[in-house]
């Protein structure tokens, strides 16, 4: 809530402050106010008074927004003030160079929630309005002790300066917020930092597809007596990004995208300022760059480091060796030189794909064996396993998923395995990959994390049943077949129907049954 429209006790009984303004005229009790070409009241400076920083924040955006910023920073001065009942208001004060300035920021104000008043010192009147079109004037000035006096239609309030604020210090301790994915266009250039354990991938990856960017390497010095180093980042500059790659980084852990406002300034993709930073864009020093990230830290790089094309920072191994069998001019000198660039593995940001196999070292050796025993018999007849001497190699065409143990690999081309999330560069076919491995047979040939390539034959791999399980050893014992003596069993016939019919078939002791 305003605290002006609640004036001090001292002055709460007095009646109409103002009075209107008249045309041509030019004798006014407000000290520092005449009229202007138009005969509008006009002090040399312009005030706006409002009750909090989120009413400030309002204005300037909104006048951002539709004009320049630029245009009142020479003049502007933010302070907070204190009233005689200790609440505390916010007012900006600005060169009012004419009455046509002035309109426009009385315009803007209002929607924000603010007062706007014209003077020269310390004694400010309101600004002209639909019902004075010329102005105001005060009937009474007040002789009291203050640092600011403002005459309102319907009050006048003493204030005293609180302290200062910098507008350069207001824009930067605001936080960005999120807007709607669609309401923000990907932009044709990005600027990107990058942690260092990712920098390395981005640049291949950038590479790889050919996309157009530079790179640096930013510092910034130990915010604290327990960081023992300074805090480096990657900075891209990229150009024409592909809508893929820019959804790709936003995405990455450790990657901030930042949409350029300007040569020098940006805001994280996805986000907005409150404040229209274009609009202000003499505040940002043309040799230092500045990083509105999202959650309201702001990267500052200065002075910039020195940028270099993507294409020349890949990592790459040129050897180059002198063949002496060719000579030129009878010199003795080289005239030929052999040039190769060997494959290597880099880190990838691709999903995992075609997770076949996997390097079980002889410390998980237990653990494979208690693994094999819990599996189904379906996975457990698809394994296919070849035993080295400190490494256990495992085959599944259709997953090697199943398995938790080990180092997991990728198949990039024929019977050919990297570890998953790595990747060969320079990247090329399975077909030329096939033909840059030599002398592997019909070996798997599976590359170690350093890059060495081992073949392992196919002859080695076989099923877990014929590799891992023991052979049973059969204890032969005697057995004899049970004997049993052939016991004859008694006949009976039967004859006529009788009332007695077993009468006389014998007992078990062997004899005749006596009827009972």
């Amino acid at each position: 809530m305003i605290n002006a429209g609640v004036p001090a006790p001292t002055h709460a009984t007095v009646p109409p402050v103002l009075e209107r303004a008249a045309l041509h005229q030019t004798r006014f009790r407000t000290p520092g106010v005449s009229p202007d070409a138009r005969g509008v009241v006009l002090g040399q400076k312009g005030l706006v008074l409002f009750p909090s920083v989120d009413r400030l924040v309002a204005f300037l955006r909104a006048y951002g927004d539709e004009g320049s910023l630029d245009e009142l920073l020479p003049s502007m001065t933010i302070r907070r003030l204190v009233t005689p009942l200790k609440t505390r208001e916010l007012m900006l004060t600005i060169s009012a160079e004419s009455s046509y300035r002035m309109d426009r920021i009385a315009g803007v104000a209002k929607l924000a929630g603010g007062l706007v008043f014209t003077g020269t010192s310390r004694h400010f009147v309101k600004y002209r309005d639909a019902t004075s079109p010329l102005g105001y004037d005060v009937q009474q000035l007040l002789d009291e002790a203050a640092d600011l006096i403002l005459y309102h239609d319907t009050f006048r309030q003493l204030y005293t300066f609180d302290r200062e604020l910098h507008f350069r210090d207001l824009v930067f301790k605001l936080t960005p917020y999120r807007v709607p994915p669609n309401d923000e266009p990907v932009p044709p250039r990005l600027w990107a930092t990058a942690e260092i354990g990712v920098g390395q991938a981005i640049l291949s990856y950038l590479f790889r597809w050919q996309v157009a960017g530079r790179a640096a390497l930013a510092e910034w010095p130990s915010q604290s007596a327990f960081e023992d180093r300074p805090r480096r980042l990657y900075l891209f500059d990229i150009t024409d990004t592909p809508e893929r790659i820019t959804k790709l980084f936003a995405s990455l852990p450790g990657v901030k995208v930042f949409s350029p406002l300007g040569t020098s300034f940006a805001v994280e993709l996805g986000y907005r300022h409150p404040i229209a930073l274009e609009s202000c864009s003499s505040m940002f020093e043309d040799d230092t760059l500045h990083l509105f990230r999202g959650d309201g830290e702001v990267l500052i790089v200065h002075p910039l480091p020195p940028f270099a094309p993507v294409r020349s920072l890949v990592r790459s191994h040129l050897a180059v060796e002198d063949d002496e069998s060719a000579t030129s001019g009878g010199t003795g000198l080289s005239a030929n030189i052999e040039m190769t660039l060997p494959l290597k593995l880099a880190y990838s940001t691709d999903p995992w794909r075609a997770v076949i196999a996997t390097v079980v070292p002889k410390e998980q050796r237990e653990w494979l064996a208690r693994m094999l025993y819990a599996l189904p018999p379906n996975p457990l007849g698809a394994l296919r396993i070849a035993v080295g001497e400190d490494r256990i190699y495992m085959l599944d065409p259709s997953g090697i998923e199943g398995v938790p143990l080990g180092r997991f690999y990728t198949e990039v081309a024929p019977r050919i395995y990297v570890p998953a999330g790595l990747t060969l560069v320079p990247a090329v076919t399975p077909n030329v990959l096939q033909e840059l491995v030599q002398g592997r047979g019909d070996g798997h040939v599976f590359f170690e994390p350093d890059g060495t390539p081992i073949a392992v034959p196919h002859a080695a791999f076989g099923p877990v049943s014929r590799k891992m399980l023991r052979a049973l050893t059969v204890t032969s014992t005697t057995a004899e077949p049970l004997v049993t003596p052939n016991v004859e069993l008694p006949l009976a016939q039967y004859d006529a129907p009788r009332t007695f019919p077993l009468w006389g078939v014998p007992a078990q002791d062997g004899a005749a049954g006596d009827g009972e």
